[in-house]
């Protein structure tokens, strides 16, 4: 899913590896969401299919602004895909609820069943159903790896791509900042993303939400 740690690395085109622990938690779920029980129930082996096209950096940032996604939202995409499916077109993790996780951006076959398999897998159909997952690129807390901080690892490598094809972006604004954690201390001064905005800590705080905090810690810069 959308909300899931990222995908090792492929040794081959088609790789069927069982993972364990958090390598679980990957794709799209909405954020606050309760996990689900398919059917059967909490019945299916955690396992990761990586084959298909083994799609660059570059070929990800391409497809990605030929779909909409501009500016930090182009950059974080290119990297949310990286982390997500290690760029395997026809990247599959079945999940222990037995949904599914499909393609580039490991969309979930549960919270997105508007989204095909065949549009899942189709590199432009995964763009399109991200770009709008996504919110035009301005709201990632869809994707586990967004929400761990897994994608920033990628960030230096999709900057790149993007400035390989001519995308702009930028390390400013939401792409260049690590999403809130509530496990997190911040002191102030430090600048987190959540929900889509830049928040800056007035002052030493733990667990405290952004934007919904009785001591109102946390000031909203804005959209970015």
């Amino acid at each position: 899913m959308l909300l899931r740690t990222w995908l090792p690395g492929l040794l081959a085109a088609a790789l069927l590896t069982t993972l364990t622990g958090t390598a679980a938690e990957a794709g799209t779920i909405p954020p606050g969401a309760a996990r689900h029980s398919a059917r059967p129930a909490d019945t299916c082996t955690v396992t990761s299919t990586l084959a298909g096209d083994h799609f660059t950096a570059v070929q990800i940032a391409q497809t990605a602004k030929n779909n909409g996604f501009t500016g930090n939202g182009l950059v974080v995409s290119v990297a949310v895909a990286l982390a997500e499916s290690s760029g395997w077109t026809r990247a599959v993790l079945v999940d222990s609820d037995c949904s599914r996780d499909r393609g580039l951006w490991q969309i979930n076959s549960y919270w997105h069943s508007e989204v095909s398999d065949a549009q899942a897998f189709d590199p432009n159909g995964a763009a399109q159903a991200a770009y709008r997952i996504s919110s035009s690129g301005n709201d990632w807390t869809p994707w586990t790896t967004y929400i761990n901080g897994a994608y920033q690892q990628h960030m230096a490598e999709a900057q790149q791509a993007v400035n390989q094809i001519g995308g702009g972006g930028g390390s400013t604004g939401c792409a260049g900042l690590p999403a809130w954690n509530s496990g997190t201390a911040y002191t102030g001064g430090a600048s987190v993303s959540y929900n889509g905005h830049r928040w800056t800590a007035k002052w030493w705080t733990q667990g405290d939400v952004p934007g919904a905090n009785a001591q109102n810690v946390w000031t909203d810069n804005g959209s970015c």
